[in-house]
């Protein structure tokens, strides 16, 4: 008598197919990520990671980054990907979170890109379309997890600010170029001596105690950039840096020394003819690259920290390697 055929039970089936599933799904993080760190090397080689970028779990998609001075927590700004009103994220100095959200002059809810957030001892600054948003620093400080902070004013621009940063006495604030979905005005598409086709430009307006919200009413120069900027902030050793990225190409971290830059002209600003200067390679001192989709940078304490979006739900690839954390590293040359 033949014995009867054993056929697989199918719970047995079921746990082979998720077990070959999950060792593939291992492989490919450990494989990515050995490639992330073998290509990007240097950058992690001089990068630490310092803290978490908030709300990337939950639809927040981080485009910029700011150490609040008046209680040394640290803000991040960005958008949802579902379109709903864009948050403000606060990381109190003790890692405590708390998610804020921002009302416009008129009382509607801010949806903007949240593409730079940068403060002064007194005022807060967020990105909108055609200039920015003014906040009270004081409140901002003070608002708890699920606040919303009114914003106090708008101030108009010449172009839609891709980052801003406060350096000193100066708010560096600057647009984004990429051709076909990203244009800029033909006056900001500028042939440096070099011979380099810089597309954008950046304007740096000093802070004024005695002018509207503390900022001059126009630029006092500016500096014509390349293509695809999406931060700046300066080193303790008076390095221009800027952080240029787009989609899952490589991101790099541009430093230009100051002290090699000479005038280049001027530029029509506000109105008004002001000092250019050309960011290109007769004054660019280190070009690190880093891993895709580095957003806002901000100088502290020495070090320049780095935002990402690619760890974000709407991207998520960057997950994947670590990504969803700020990194800092030393570009002071």
């Amino acid at each position: 008598m033949d014995e009867p055929v054993r056929r697989p039970r199918p719970l047995k089936i079921v746990g082979i197919v998720v077990a070959v599933l999950a060792a593939l799904v291992l492989a490919v993080v450990v494989g990515l990520n050995i490639y992330v760190r073998a290509a990007f090397a240097p950058f992690y080689a001089e990068a630490e990671p310092v803290f978490d970028i908030p709300g990337v779990n939950a639809g927040f998609v981080c485009q910029d980054l700011d150490h609040l001075a008046a209680d040394g927590s640290w803000l991040f700004s960005g958008y949802m990907a579902d379109g709903s009103p864009s948050p403000l994220y606060k990381r109190a100095a003790d890692g405590t979170v708390a998610r804020l959200t921002v009302a416009n002059p008129d009382g509607a809810a801010y949806t903007g890109h949240g593409s730079a957030i940068t403060s002064t001892d007194r005022y807060a600054y967020l990105a909108c379309d055609g200039g920015y948003l003014v906040l009270d620093g004081e409140e901002l400080a003070a608002a708890g997890d699920g606040q919303e902070v009114d914003a106090i004013a708008r101030v108009d621009l010449d172009f839609s600010p891709a980052f801003m940063n406060i350096e000193g006495d100066t708010l560096l604030t600057g647009n984004f170029y990429y051709p076909g979905d990203y244009e800029t005005p033909a006056s900001h598409r500028i042939t440096t001596p070099d011979g380099t086709e810089n597309p954008a430009v950046i304007y740096a307006y000093d802070l004024d105690p005695n002018a509207p919200f503390g900022v001059a009413p126009g630029p006092a120069c500016v500096y014509s950039i390349p293509g695809m900027i999406q931060g700046v902030c300066l080193t303790d050793s008076g390095r221009i840096v800027l952080s240029q990225s787009y989609g899952i190409a490589t991101s790099h971290l541009l430093a230009y020394d100051q002290a090699r830059l000479t005038q280049d002209g001027t530029f029509l600003a506000d109105g008004a003819e002001v000092p250019l200067y050309c960011l290109d390679s007769r004054s660019l001192a280190a070009d690190v690259e880093a891993p895709p989709m580095a957003e806002g940078i901000e100088s502290f304490e020495g070090r320049v920290y780095v935002s990402d979006e690619s760890a974000s739900n709407k991207y998520i690839f960057g997950k994947l390697y670590g990504a969803g954390v700020v990194y800092a590293l030393d570009m002071n040359g």
